[in-house]
C-alpha cells in the first residue's frame, strides 16, 4: 500500500496541470517499464478523452503495486527528480508546489526507506546518530525497501552494518541500556543471540530444534540469519569484500534477492516483537 500512496502523494504536484508535462511522464513511464499501466499515453485516453497528468500517475502506481513494485519504487525517484528540475521543491521558484506537500512527499519516502532533503535530492536512509524511535522507523522502512525492491536493495546499510545485526543492536539498546562492541562478546552471532533473548525469542541449542513449534520457528530464524550473514561473508558481497568472492562464487541475483528478503523477515520479527 506504500506505493499507493506515493502515487497518491506525487499526484498531487500535478493537480490543475502543474509539473512536468504528459511527454515527460510518457518518457518516465517508459524508464520504469510501467507503460502498460498508464491509461493515457500522451494525456488521453485510447478513445481520446483528456485525462489529467493526476490521475495518470496514481493510477500507473496502482498498476506497479499489483505487478511491479520495484518499478513503482524507480517511477517515484525519477518523477522526483523531474519535480526538481521544475522547481517544485524551491521556494523562491513560482513552480513551488507548497510546504504541506513537500512535507507529505517527505514522510512518504521515510516509510520507504529515502530521505528527501529541502531541495527535493533523495537518497537512501542512513542509520548515523538515529537512536529510539526514529533508528525504529528507520529500520522499518529498510525492510519496506528490501520488500519492495529486494534485486536492486543493497545488502549492508549505508553505515556498513547488516540490517540484521544493526536491529539486533538496537533491540539491545531499547531493552538494556547498551550492547557490546569488539571481541567475542560484540561478535554477529552473540550479539544476535543476545537479542533474541531480549525479546523473548528461543535460540537453537546445538542438538536439536525445540519440541515446541513456537520456540521452533523462533530457532529457525535465528539459524536463518547466521546463515544468511555467513554466506555473505563467503561469497563476498559484505563486510567489505567488494572484489569478489572468497571461497565460493559471488551471490547470483536470485540469491540476492533471497538472501535480501531473508534479513528483512527476521529484522520484522525483532522489530515487531520490540
Amino acid at each position: 500500500m506504500d506505493l499507493i500512496e506515493l502515487g497518491a502523494v506525487i499526484g498531487d504536484f500535478f493537480e490543475d496541470g502543474k509539473g512536468p508535462s504528459h511527454d515527460q511522464l510518457d518518457q518516465a513511464f517508459v524508464r520504469a517499464g510501467l507503460t502498460l499501466g498508464d491509461p493515457a499515453p500522451g494525456g488521453r485516453t485510447p478513445v481520446g478523452t483528456p485525462l489529467g497528468k493526476t490521475k495518470r500517475i496514481r493510477a500507473v502506481f496502482v498498476y506497479a503495486t499489483d505487478h511491479d513494485p520495484a518499478a513503482g519504487l524507480r517511477l517515484g525517484q525519477q518523477i522526483v527528480a523531474l519535480l526538481r528540475a521544475d522547481g517544485a521543491f524551491s521556494p523562491s521558484l513560482d513552480n513551488f508546489a507548497g510546504a504541506d506537500r513537500v512535507t507529505r512527499l517527505r514522510t512518504t519516502f521515510e516509510r520507504l526507506g529515502f530521505t528527501l532533503d529541502t531541495d527535493g535530492a533523495l537518497r537512501p536512509t542512513v542509520l548515523d546518530n538515529l537512536s529510539g524511535t526514529e533508528l525504529t522507523v528507520a529500520l522499518r522502512a529498510y525492510v519496506n525497501r528490501i520488500n519492495l525492491n529486494p534485486q536492486d536493495a543493497p545488502l549492508q546499510i549505508g553505515t556498513g552494518k547488516d540490517l540484521d545485526e544493526a536491529t539486533a543492536r538496537h533491540v539491545l539498546e531499547q531493552k538494556i541500556g547498551s550492547y557490546p562492541v569488539g571481541g567475542r562478546e560484540g561478535s554477529f552471532p552473540v550479539t544476535l543471540a543476545r537479542a533474541f533473548t531480549a525479546v523473548g525469542f528461543s535460540v537453537p541449542p546445538k542438538a536439536k530444534l525445540d519440541s515446541d513449534p513456537h520456540k521452533a520457528v523462533q530457532q529457525c530464524l535465528f539459524l536463518l540469519s547466521m546463515e544468511v550473514n555467513r554466506l555473505r561473508n563467503d561469497a563476498g558481497t559484505g563486510h567489505g569484500h567488494p572484489s569478489g568472492p572468497r571461497k565460493t562464487q559471488p551471490l547470483t541475483p536470485t540469491e540476492g534477492r533471497l538472501v535480501a528478503r531473508a534479513t528483512a523477515l527476521v529484522a520484522t520479527a525483532l522489530l515487531d516483537t520490540l
